[in-house]
């Protein structure tokens, strides 16, 4: 079954048309799809959130052929009265979308390159602590060998002026024996140290890059509120003069101070939809539409596509 809603003529405007495909296999298209009158039953929110996805939308699930949602949807997907949004974050998405650029680009830029290709060296604790062993244990090893080559030297002097032979040749057998290990502990300490040395080394430098990471994570995220400010500020004119107009919108759909009344969490919504480019559709609340006066007016005032449920 397919069924194009109410169009108003002029609503149509230059706006991409979108489809709407229910699970019961209903359809609906046109830039705007009024579902006020029609024998169907999804609720606004999975409306919304099959927009936000894209496609393709779970089984089950409206789906809506659409260009794809822009990061402004993520905060006026829906225009309700119950509307209430960030209105900084929603001007900052509008400036993403828009593509303002800003002061700190070059240097956010800059800064998330450096902060991709900084690699700290992986060090295993257990590795440098074995290594500390290794190398103390390596130390007092030639440290007693020292000790006893010196003993022995003494020892092998002192029966060379005794004149006891027999003696001095096992004093001596033992002198060049120690004089042997003390020479493999020696390559072992220096070996061990060595070791020792360049992981404490790394470990080092793996201290350093953290460090260095968390002051790049630190600054990323400065610049990157910094880049978001801006770009708030730079479509934040366009915002309150659209405001403006929404308010004008439904006071005059009324005859009356009517968007005195109105949330301003909603107007807010209205001016961040109106000068945001939408090739998806957001979804307006009945009651909005009614606000409104007619379609054609919501439709000048969002300029873009829009399913009323």
């Amino acid at each position: 079954m397919t069924g194009h809603g109410r169009t108003a003529g002029a609503v149509a405007g230059n706006s991409p048309p979108v489809a709407l495909h229910l699970p019961d296999g209903t359809s609906f298209e046109g830039p705007v799809i009024d579902l006020r009158g029609a024998d169907v039953d999804p609720a606004p929110e999975s409306i919304v959130d099959a927009i936000r996805a894209g496609e393709p939308t779970r089984p089950g699930h409206p789906t809506v052929h659409a260009p794809p949602p822009t990061r402004v949807h993520a905060h006026v997907a829906r225009l309700g009265p119950d509307a209430d949004i960030d209105r900084r974050a929603a001007l900052a998405a509008v400036g993403v979308v828009r593509g303002v650029e800003t002061a700190h680009d070059d240097e956010l830029a800059a800064a998330r390159e450096s902060l991709r290709s900084l690699s700290p060296p992986s060090v295993d604790a257990e590795e440098l602590r074995a290594a500390r062993r290794r190398a103390a244990a390596a130390g007092s090893e030639a440290e007693r060998l020292g000790e006893r080559v010196a003993t022995l030297r003494g020892r092998v002097t002192a029966l060379r002026e005794e004149g006891d032979a027999d003696a001095r040749a096992d004093a001596e057998a033992s002198l060049s024996e120690a004089t042997r290990h003390l020479s493999e502990a020696s390559t072992e300490r220096v070996a061990a140290a060595q070791r020792l040395s360049m992981l404490e080394e790394r470990a080092r430098r793996a201290r350093d890059a953290r460090e260095e990471r968390l002051r790049l994570e630190d600054r990323v995220g400065n610049l990157e509120r910094a880049v978001r400010g801006a770009r708030a500020d730079a479509v934040a004119p366009e915002f309150h003069d659209a405001r403006r107009r929404a308010r004008s919108l439904l006071d005059d759909a009324s005859g009356r101070k009517a968007a005195g009344d109105a949330p301003s969490g909603l107007r807010d919504a209205l001016a961040v939809a109106a000068i945001a480019p939408f090739g998806a559709p957001v979804v307006v609340d009945p009651g909005v539409a009614a606000a409104a006066g007619s379609l054609d007016a919501l439709r000048t005032h969002l300029g873009g596509p829009f399913v009323l449920r």
